[in-house]
C-alpha cells in the first residue's frame, strides 16, 4: 500500500493534492474571516492582525528550515532503500520541534508586552497574543508529521490535516466569538478597549484548537497506518545512522533555510512595527487629508491608525489565496527536483522547473486581474452588506496586489526550487536586500497622509517584485534551463488580457441592468472571466504534453487534449 502511494504521487499529483486542499481551506478561512470581520468590525481585526503579524514571524523561526530538511532527508532515504534511516530521520526531527515549539511558544509569551506596549502601541492586544502563543508549540510538532508524509512524496495527510485544522479553526472561532459578543451585551461592557480585545481573543482562539486538532489527526493517523514502509523492507534496509549523525545533517541542511526565515521574519516584524508607527505619524500629522481621502471612515472612529491597519488585512484571505496554492507546487517539487540534481537528470530538471513556473503563472496571472478590475464588486460582495465602510477602504490595496500578484505567487515556489538545487543562499540574499529596500520604503511612503496605508501595499509589491526577479535570473544560471518566452510568459499574459477584459466587460453590462443585483452581476462576470480565460488557454495551446503526463491518470489525459489538438 505504501509502495504504490509513493510510486503514484508524481510532482504534479501531489501538488495537485495540496492544491485542492488548499483551495478547500482557503474557502474555509473566508467562511471564518468575513464573519469575524463582520463581528468585530475594523478595530476588532486591528488587535487581531497585531496579535498573528508578532505570532507569525516567531511561529516561522521557531521552524524554519527544519520541514524542508526533513523532507529533503526522507526523499533521499527512500530512494536509497535506507528505510532505518527515514524511521530513524523522523523520531530525531520530532525531538527537535518539540524543543523548538517549546521555545518559540515562551518566546512569544516573553515579547507579548513590550511589543503590544512600545511597538504596536496597543496594549489592548496582549490577551489576544496570549491565546494564539500555544499554537506555535503544537504546529512545531504537526510540521514533523507534515514533513515526513511530504518526504514520503504522500500528500495526502498534510492535505486532511489542513482541512481539519480549518473546520476546526471555523467552528471553535465562530463559536467562542460569538459567546463573547454575547458576554460583553449581556454584562454591559462597551468600552472599545476592554470589549473589542475580548472579542479579538476569543476569536483568535479558533487558531490555536485548529492547530490542536489538526495535530490529534496527524497523530492518530501514525499510529494507526505506521511509518509508511513493511516489517520486511526495514530489515532488509542497511543500519540506521546513529542519532547524532542524523541530527548533524539535519542541522547542516536547515542552516541556510533557517537564515533566510530568519531575515524574513525579523524584517516582518521591523515592517510591522515601521507600518504601525508611520501610520500613527501620518494620522497625527495629517488626519484631516485622511478622512477626506476616506469620507466612509465610521464617525466616530478614534484609534484611526489602528483602523487603518486592521483595513490593511481585510483582504488578506483573497490575495493570500493564490501564493498559498502556489506554494503546494513548491513543497510538491522540492524532493523530486532534489532526485533529478542528485543524478544530473536534465529532462526531468528542465521539466520540473518549467512545469512549476508555467503553472504558477497560469493560476496567478488571471487571479490578479480578476482581483484588479471587480475589486470594488467582490469586496461588496463579501463585506458591503454590514461593514460598508470596508469595501471602500481596502479597494485600492486590493488593486495593487491583483495588478503584481505575479510576484508573490512566485516567491515561495522559486525560493524552494533553489533550495532543492543546493542554491539557497540565493533567496536568502534576494530577499534581505528586498526587506531592506521595503522597510525604507514604508518609512517614507506610509509616513504621508496623502499614502498611508497604500504606502504599505507599495512596499510590499516592490520588495517580493525584486526578490523574484533576481531568484529567476540565478535559478536559470545555475541550472542551466532556457526561459522560454511564449510559453512562461507570452500565451498566458495574452490569455489574461482576455479573461480581464471579459471580467470588466461582462459586469458593466450587467451592472447596469436594473433588475440584476450587483452580487449576481459580480458572479456573473467571475464565471465569464474563467470561460474566457479557459477558451484561451486551449486555443494558445498554453499546456505542454509533459505538465499533463504528470498529472493522475495523465496518460490517458494526454491522449484526449491531443486528439484535439490543444497540448503545446
Amino acid at each position: 500500500m505504501a509502495q504504490h502511494q509513493r510510486k503514484n504521487q508524481t510532482l504534479l499529483s501531489g501538488a495537485l493534492i495540496l492544491v485542492a486542499s488548499t483551495i478547500i481551506v482557503k474557502l474555509i478561512s473566508a467562511i471564518y474571516k468575513i464573519p469575524i470581520t463582520n463581528y468585530i468590525g475594523g478595530i476588532g481585526m486591528g488587535y487581531y492582525s497585531t496579535a498573528y503579524k508578532i505570532y507569525l514571524p516567531i511561529w516561522s523561526i521557531s521552524m524554519a528550515g527544519l520541514p524542508i530538511a526533513v523532507s529533503k532527508m526522507i526523499a533521499e532515504n527512500m530512494a536509497l532503500g535506507k528505510y532505518n534511516n527515514v524511521k530513524s530521520i523522523f523520531k530525531v526531527s520530532l525531538r527537535a520541534f518539540i524543543v523548538t515549539g517549546a521555545g518559540g511558544t515562551l518566546l512569544l509569551a516573553a515579547v507579548a508586552y513590550p511589543y503590544v506596549k512600545y511597538v504596536a502601541k496597543a496594549p489592548e492586544a496582549l490577551p489576544v497574543i496570549l491565546c494564539i502563543a500555544p499554537a506555535i508549540f503544537i504546529c512545531c510538532i504537526m510540521s514533523a508529521y507534515r514533513g515526513y508524509y511530504e518526504g514520503m512524496r504522500n500528500m495526502i495527510p498534510t492535505a486532511i490535516s489542513q482541512i481539519t485544522e480549518s473546520i476546526v479553526k471555523l467552528v471553535c472561532g465562530l463559536g467562542l466569538t460569538y459567546l463573547a459578543i454575547r458576554y460583553c451585551a449581556d454584562h454591559n461592557i462597551t468600552q472599545p478597549e476592554i470589549r473589542y480585545p475580548i472579542e479579538a481573543s476569543a476569536a483568535i482562539m479558533g487558531v490555536t484548537l485548529g492547530t490542536l486538532g489538526s495535530q490529534i489527526y496527524l497523530w492518530i493517523k501514525m499510529k494507526k497506518d505506521g511509518y509508511g514502509f513493511t516489517e520486511e523492507e526495514l530489515f532488509l534496509a542497511p543500519k540506521a545512522d546513529s542519532n547524532k549523525e542524523i541530527l548533524h545533517t539535519l542541522i547542516k541542511l536547515a542552516i541556510p533555510i533557517l537564515l533566510t526565515s530568519l531575515i524574513s521574519n525579523i524584517s516582518m516584524l521591523i515592517d510591522a512595527a515601521t507600518v504601525q508607527n508611520r501610520l500613527a505619524v501620518a494620522v497625527a500629522n495629517g488626519e484631516s487629508i485622511i478622512r477626506q481621502m476616506y469620507p466612509m471612515i465610521p464617525k466616530g472612529t478614534e484609534k484611526l491608525n489602528v483602523y487603518l491597519y486592521g483595513c490593511f488585512d481585510v483582504d488578506e484571505t483573497l490575495r493570500n489565496m493564490v501564493p498559498q496554492i502556489t506554494l503546494t507546487l513548491g513543497v510538491s517539487s522540492l524532493p523530486a527536483l532534489a532526485q533529478y540534481w542528485a543524478v544530473n537528470d536534465r529532462k526531468n530538471i528542465r521539466i520540473s522547473i518549467e512545469s512549476v513556473l508555467r503553472i504558477c503563472m497560469l493560476i496567478s496571472l488571471p487571479a490578479g486581474a480578476g482581483m484588479a478590475v471587480l475589486a470594488q464588486p467582490i469586496l461588496n460582495l463579501l463585506y458591503g452588506t454590514s461593514q460598508p465602510d470596508i469595501p471602500f477602504m481596502c479597494k485600492d490595496i486590493l488593486i495593487i496586489f491583483g495588478v503584481t500578484l505575479c510576484f508573490y505567487a512566485l516567491s515561495s515556489p522559486v525560493t524552494t526550487l533553489l533550495q532543492a538545487i543546493g542554491k539557497a543562499k540565493v533567496p536568502l540574499i534576494s530577499f534581505g536586500a528586498a526587506c531592506v529596500i521595503k522597510i525604507v520604503l514604508n518609512y517614507i511612503l506610509v509616513g504621508m497622509p496623502q499614502f498611508n496605508i497604500k504606502g504599505a501595499a507599495y512596499s510590499t509589491v516592490a520588495c517580493y517584485a525584486i526578490s523574484v526577479l533576481v531568484n529567476l535570473f540565478y535559478l536559470f544560471k545555475y541550472t542551466k534551463v532556457k526561459f522560454n518566452f511564449i510559453s512562461l510568459l507570452l500565451k498566458p499574459v495574452i490569455a489574461t488580457v482576455f479573461c480581464g477584459a471579459a471580467a470588466w466587460g461582462s459586469f458593466q453590462l450587467l451592472s447596469r441592468i436594473e433588475s440584476i443585483p450587483e452580487k449576481i452581476a459580480t458572479l456573473a462576470a467571475i464565471v465569464a472571466a474563467v470561460v474566457a480565460y479557459t477558451i484561451m488557454l486551449l486555443l494558445l495551446k498554453a499546456l505542454s504534453k509533459e505538465d499533463v503526463l504528470m498529472l493522475p491518470a495523465g496518460e490517458k489525459i494526454a491522449k484526449v487534449l491531443e486528439k484535439l489538438r490543444v497540448l503545446g
